[in-house]
């Protein structure tokens, strides 16, 4: 019988994933987890106090990913060809992290608008950083049939720090302002998010035990030959392209949801947290049971169940309008998420070859960059257009601001995931599944 090589490129290890290193690796997404947590939810809040203009607001949320497009290929290409002592990855956390540890404890304190905007640029280009060096972890420690089980597990270590940052932090920001009004507005929990980057991200990267990977012989990297990588792997583009999708589908909700609550539905930061923290809640109690189902089936079928499911909680919260229904939500919208967490990632991965791990996931996370980009600008867009009637250079803290097209427009890019998922092919399960016709 003629045998033909396989398209999927051979992992970096075949070892199973010891226990030791799963607590690292889920220290390290639970502590960068914090501070995306505090940036999607207190941050915009936080900016508000400065413009009520939706379109500045996203523009600024907008530097996060948008620098995704410089730091994370770089910091994936870099990690890639750099060694040492300590590590390839490894160097980027211990690093990075205390930087964006400064950034966060700076963030209360600044009383104008230029500095605060400064100072965003500074803890979102570090914290591409440490997203840049921790997304090639999972393609280089786990092998291909622990993956989406240990993404359940990462997963829902990111999600204890959503849940405490939106249960215990939110609350806590919202008594603090109590006696302190505007005053270091956020101060208690940004200041925990800082001590969470250091004890949590860079203390625990030294513990990683990164172990060098052999090189291919390959041609001198260039533009064209960075693409060509790219290209070259089957599959890859068109998952990629729903990654994109899924990003601009979930910062359109995630991005601004806490925007939508406070001037929409008019709750208070207390309120928010406890209501939309059933979505954490519900990612991490269903994570790893949700991986491991996800391992049975064609991942790219997965994927369309994942996106199905966020367009169901995108129409609840549009039609319902009140907290009920925003609970409601929350809570169908964090299965979705939860499912395609614990898939997508796993699915590209496995075009990964094991020398180019850290470019090819920085490339991938170019998509996902563009689609939360384009996400918080046309947000912020159609939110000016369906409120024609406001002036924002006036406007009272109580004003009420209708922020519902964030579900709209979520349900669209959903929509377009599922079509262009319909193109591609989960090539190790098809191979799986010959295996066991043939045996």
């Amino acid at each position: 019988m003629e045998h033909h090589p396989s398209p999927l490129a051979e992992p970096a290890t075949h070892a199973r994933l010891s226990l030791r290193r799963a607590g690292v690796l889920s220290s390290i997404f639970f502590g960068a987890s914090v501070t995306e947590a505090v940036s999607v939810n207190l941050l915009p809040l936080t900016l508000a106090l400065f413009t009520r203009d939706p379109n500045l607001i996203f523009w600024v949320l907008a530097i996060n990913p948008a620098f995704g497009f410089i730091a994370q290929p770089l910091v994936g290409l870099l990690s890639d060809h750099v060694w040492t002592r300590i590590g390839r990855r490894a160097v980027f956390l211990i690093t990075g992290g205390p930087i964006v540890a400064a950034a966060l404890l700076s963030l209360p304190y600044l009383e104008t608008f230029g500095l605060l905007v400064l100072t965003v640029v500074v803890l979102q280009f570090f914290q591409d950083v440490i997203n840049g060096s921790d997304q090639p972890l999972l393609a280089d420690l786990v092998p291909p049939p622990q993956r989406t089980f240990v993404l359940g597990i990462v997963k829902a270590a990111e999600n204890v720090g959503f849940l405490l940052v939106l249960f215990v932090g939110m609350p806590l920001v919202a008594r603090y302002g109590e006696s302190h009004g505007d005053t270091r507005y956020g101060l208690p929990l940004y200041a925990a998010a800082a001590v969470c980057q250091i004890l949590f991200v860079a203390a625990a990267a030294l513990f990683l035990n990164e172990q060098p990977i052999p090189r291919q012989s390959r041609s001198r990297l260039t533009p064209r030959r960075y693409v060509s990588d790219f290209f070259h792997q089957p599959m890859l583009p068109r998952i990629a392209a729903a990654y994109f999708l899924r990003a601009f589908a979930r910062t359109a909700v995630v991005g601004s949801v806490a925007l939508y609550a406070h001037h929409t539905l008019q709750l208070s930061e207390e309120q928010f947290g406890t209501s939309w923290g059933l979505m954490p809640f519900i990612a991490l109690t269903a994570g790893v049971p949700l991986g491991l189902l996800a391992e049975r089936f064609a991942k790219q079928r997965v994927l369309q169940v994942a996106f199905a499911t966020l367009i169901a909680a995108c129409g609840i919260g549009y039609f319902s309008g009140g907290a009920g229904g925003f609970a409601v939500a929350a809570l169908v919208f964090g299965i979705g998420d939860m499912l395609l967490e614990v898939t997508h990632k796993a699915f590209m991965s496995e075009y990964y070859p094991a020398d180019l791990i850290g470019q090819l996931s920085g490339t991938v996370n170019c998509f996902y960059a563009a689609g939360r980009t384009t996400a918080l600008i046309a947000v912020g867009w159609c939110v000016k257009l369906a409120n024609p009637t406001l002036h924002w250079e006036s406007l009272p803290d109580d004003a009420f601001i209708n922020y519902s097209v964030i579900w709209l427009i979520a349900s669209a890019a959903a929509l377009a995931g599922i079509g262009v998922l319909a193109t591609t092919r989960d090539l190790r399960h098809e191979a799986r599944s010959q295996q066991v016709i043939a045996g």
